[in-house]
């Protein structure tokens, strides 16, 4: 008995052992799991979200809500989340993580929010951070946590907590504000090569010139928008975010005056023919500047000055010191006027060898572009223009003097001059036509006259109408276009000597061009162009051509710096480079009249505009004053249009570049400039700063300068196009 019952002692002990075994397993295996439960669970360092973006940051400031939420609701939140971003077209997501409320992640050294915390559950704990990192990865953007408790005063916290996020989340980086009294960023990137990031604010977003400066820096590394700035803001945000495209900016000019005391004009012995002349040069800017012991005001902060000096008769002598430094300067001013001499025999120059043709006689315009004057005596009476091909009748001859010499104009039966050497006489009869059919190319179509001959044409476009007034055509009584999307009807008007066409619109005409093809009529009509659906790139669509006045031999304006410093020339094409990289980055098509040092006639550029047919055309130039004049007084930015059409953006473009680079405003002008008269499109020359004024000379030639010169043409372009 006794060995049974230790036999079946063992026995039964051992399913006991078994049941202990099993038990001991299960509760292992419980225990584990409820330690699993409370430990951190594992991130995939590997996700989207722990990559450094390529290029520039394109952040964008994101917070929790209040709450409180739930798994479903912390996962919605964060999808949406990385989806808004995404379609704004950021990189990165920056993630507030220790707000007010507590923090957003798992941790032993800091009090989890409210927001998390109440949704809490034994098996589950919230973790904002990790769900955001994993919906950000889905959207390829980058998680910098942003610690706004991670300063000097909270050593603790910034040295654990920050190291346990490194450690434990899929994140790019930590970031912490830098701006003084808790304000928003600059945000500085720990484990980036970013560097300092700009912060946008809604208060940013207006300064949009401001903004795109930074990015032309050499060290940019990106920006941060706040979700605030974006809302407040939604089109503005997008153009900022537009100027981080990630290419590097063009150099332009790189120009420093020497800190050294030199005369740039005149040269040294030179003659002047005139009482005053505006002496230029450069000079130590921290040492005082005396002409003959006075002292010479300089209004810059780079040495550049200049000084209107009279001039005696014979020999000027100008001693120039600066600091330990002199110099001495001959200039000989002019001899007094007799009053006799000068002048031709007869009071009037020799002729040149045009004509005087009979009354009636039929001429054909030359030049792509040509004057038509309201009277002969100057080029500042221009009425309108007429193009190539276009043949009148001449009512009246009259002589006149132009370029030194004696030559003919012709009146025409318009009541219009044109000069002689602009035409030829050629055979001559009516013009008609029957109708016009239309050929579409985009937003432009073609008008191509049925009929025959090249009759001078008026042109007036007004509201929602564009007015033809063809001098010596007949037009037929049921004239009518066919194929066009934008002529809604069209009247003919007889008048005597011609006939007026009216086509009518839906809405107003952008722009036209009259041509003359295969001894027939074409009219280019232009649709006004549209503002792009896509936020970052606004002006997609839209056509600009930029003309950097003069080139090679044609140098333009020589400034204060001198013939070895940039001239007009160099400084127009700087500008214009900036323009055409700000330009691209709002998504327009941007052409240039040239891109290096070559000249180009003026018909050769009024060509381009009628080749390309661009919706904007802008002619940059830098002014200039008579050098027997104070160019000290001379400055600022003005513009200059032919046609109304051209007017809002003269208006717009003063308004910009005056603003973006502190300049004076001179104002918008009307102007008879060879470029911009063309109905194409708006046409303006825009004159952005005056050479030689040496303060302003060393504004027009500076980087920064320029950049914003080029930001506020480009920011004009987009605010004249709805």
């Amino acid at each position: 008995m006794a060995a049974y019952r230790k036999r079946r002692g063992r026995t039964s002990r051992g399913p006991a052992i078994l049941t202990g075994i099993a038990i001991g397993l299960v509760l292992l295996a419980l225990g584990g799991g409820a330690l699993w439960l409370f430990a951190p669970r594992a991130r995939n360092a590997g996700l989207a979200s722990a990559r450094a973006p390529e290029g520039q940051v394109k952040g964008y400031a994101v917070q929790l809500g209040a709450g409180p939420y739930t798994r479903d609701s912390l996962s919605q939140w964060a999808a949406d989340t990385a989806d808004e971003a995404a379609a704004l077209g950021m990189n990165a997501l920056f993630f507030s993580i220790d707000g007010p409320g507590g923090v957003v992640f798992e941790t032993k050294h800091a009090k989890r929010g409210t927001a998390l915390s109440d949704g809490d559950t034994f098996f589950h704990k919230l973790d904002a951070l990790h769900t955001l990192c994993e919906a950000a990865a889905q959207k390829g953007l980058a998680v910098y946590a942003v610690a706004q408790q991670a300063n000097a005063e909270n050593a603790t916290y910034r040295d654990t907590v920050l190291a346990d996020i490194r450690q434990r989340y899929a994140t790019a980086g930590i970031a912490v504000p830098m701006a003084a009294n808790g304000a928003q960023g600059p945000f500085s990137i720990y484990s980036t090569p970013q560097g300092t990031l700009a912060a946008v604010t809604p208060e940013s977003v207006a300064q949009a010139g401001e903004f795109f400066l930074l990015t032309t820096s050499a060290d940019f590394g990106g920006a941060v928008f706040t979700q605030a700035a974006v809302s407040a803001a939604p089109g503005d945000a997008a153009v900022l975010l537009s100027a981080m495209d990630g290419r590097t900016p063009p150099t332009l000019l790189g120009y420093t005056p020497p800190a050294s005391l030199g005369v740039t004009y005149p040269n040294d012995g030179a003659s002047i023919d005139t009482k005053t002349c505006f002496v230029m040069g450069t000079s130590d800017p921290a040492q005082p500047l005396t002409l003959n012991g006075e002292e010479v005001p300089r209004y810059g902060t780079k040495g550049l000055f200049g000084v209107l000096v009279t001039l005696d008769e014979g020999e000027n002598e100008l001693v120039f010191a600066n600091g330990a430094a002199s110099l001495t300067w001959h200039i000989t001013g002019p001899a007094p006027k007799t009053g006799q001499g000068g002048g031709t025999r007869g009071g009037k120059p020799p002729h040149d060898s045009t004509a005087s043709v009979p009354e009636g006689t039929f001429v054909q315009t030359t030049g792509l572009i040509t004057s038509l004057l309201y009277d002969p005596s100057g080029d500042g009476n221009i009425s309108e223009t007429a193009r190539r091909g276009a043949i009148a009748q001449v009512a009246a001859c009259a002589e006149t003097v132009r370029n030194g010499k004696t030559t003919w104009a012709y009146q025409l039966t318009s009541g219009d001059w044109v000069l002689a050497y602009n035409v030829q006489e050629v055979e001559g009869g009516t013009a008609s036509f029957t109708g016009a059919q239309a050929v579409c190319s985009g937003r432009d179509e073609l008008l191509q006259f049925s009929g025959s001959g090249t009759p001078l044409a008026y042109t007036n476009q007004i509201e929602n109408t564009l007015s033809l007034r063809f001098y010596g055509a007949e037009f037929a009584a049921d004239f009518s276009v066919s194929g066009s999307s934008l002529v809604r009807r069209c009247e003919v008007k007889p008048f005597e000597g011609g006939t007026e066409l009216v086509l009518h619109f839906d809405a107003p005409l952008w722009g036209h061009v009259i041509s003359y093809e295969g001894n027939t009529v074409q009219v280019v009509l232009k649709a006004a162009p549209t503002r792009s659906t896509e936020p970052n790139k606004p002006l997609a669509g839209v056509k600009v051509l930029l003309d950097a006045g003069h080139g090679d031999t044609d140098t333009g304006a020589m400034g204060a710096g001198g013939q070895n410093a940039p001239l007009e020339k160099d400084a127009n094409l700087a500008v214009a480079k900036a323009a055409q990289y700000r330009l691209e980055q709002l998504g327009a098509t941007v052409e240039m009249i040239r891109t290096d040092d070559t000249f180009l006639s003026l018909e050769q550029r009024n060509a381009k505009i009628t080749e390309l047919r661009p919706d904007f055309f802008i002619a940059v130039h830098h002014n200039s004053v008579l050098l027997n004049n104070d160019a000290n007084q001379s400055s600022g930015t003005e513009c200059y249009y032919f046609y109304d059409s051209g007017k809002a953006l003269a208006e717009t473009l003063v308004a910009q570049v005056t603003a973006a680079t502190r300049r004076p405003s001179r104002g918008a002008m009307w102007g008879y400039y060879y470029v911009t008269r063309n109905t194409l499109c708006p046409a303006v020359l825009l004159e952005t700063g005056f050479m030689p004024n040496p303060a302003e000379f060393e504004t027009v030639t500076d980087e920064t300068s320029m950049w914003a010169a080029g930001d506020a043409i480009a920011r004009s372009v987009l605010a004249c196009v709805t």
